[in-house]
């Protein structure tokens, strides 16, 4: 005879968590800059590295050589965990209980009981944006092919949060000021990507020649919580980063 499986809906965790602020927002941005910095000085090969090469390649930078170790301001004990690349999380409804986000920043709130800690962190998804990986078919897009953007607005990726990462692996000049506004906009991916009303620049300079500024954009999300409240928007700070 067959077990049974048996199956319960999910503690109801107090949600939206609290959001990390422009801070902590800044500091992953500029934690993963000065990653890139030291991997380029490293003489890793960027230009021809894959997606999943260049995020271990991040990861492991980020975790060994950035964090608490006095690169980046608050970027350290105080307030992360620990940085992680494709740490299998549970789903808004914990339907799918294996999807795996590139890169998880986990913050340092244990004291939060009322929160679920597995869901307690800044959730980031790597993409290349290049001619061979267009924004439609990678970053934005939608439907069966979702991989970016859309995970977050059906609730796959930090549905407990109000905040996350899009970061870009850019090649052949692209900028998110130029090239990613008219994407959102267009209606074909315009809903499910979370109507989006602007894209928003938050630095009046980057950090340095190689990444672009710190942008962010707000999009609302199509999945109710599980006290049947519809969630939240969320916003997304897009990070990228030259990887030519």
């Amino acid at each position: 005879m067959m077990p049974l499986v048996f199956s319960r809906p999910p503690p109801r965790y107090r949600v939206p968590h609290d959001r990390i602020g422009l801070r902590l927002a800044f500091a992953i941005h500029q934690a993963v800059s000065r990653a890139f910095e030291m991997i380029r000085a490293d003489g890793y090969a960027l230009a021809i590295a894959g997606e999943n090469q260049i995020t271990e390649r991040l990861e492991n930078t980020l975790e060994n050589r950035v964090w608490n170790k006095g690169e980046v301001e608050a970027f350290d004990h105080h307030f992360f965990r620990s940085v992680s690349r494709g740490s299998e999380v549970v789903n808004f409804d914990g339907v799918k209980i294996s999807k795996k986000p590139d890169l998880v920043f986990k913050l340092r709130r244990e004291h939060r009981v009322d929160w679920d800690q597995c869901q307690d962190a800044v959730f980031a998804e790597c993409k290349p944006v290049d001619r061979q990986h267009s924004l439609t078919g990678h970053y934005c897009a939608v439907g069966k092919d979702c991989t970016g953007i859309e995970r977050f607005i059906i609730g796959d990726y930090a549905w407990a949060m109000e905040e996350a990462f899009m970061i870009g692996y850019v090649r052949g000049g692209h900028t998110i000021g130029r090239d990613l506004p008219p994407v959102l906009a267009d209606a074909v991916r315009h809903r499910q990507l979370g109507s989006p009303a602007n894209v928003e620049v938050l630095e009046t300079s980057p950090l340095n020649h190689q990444t672009d500024r710190l942008h962010r954009t707000v999009h609302q999300r199509l999945f109710p919580w599980n006290n049947d409240d519809a969630a939240t928007p969320i916003e997304i700070f897009h990070s990228w980063h030259e990887c030519g």
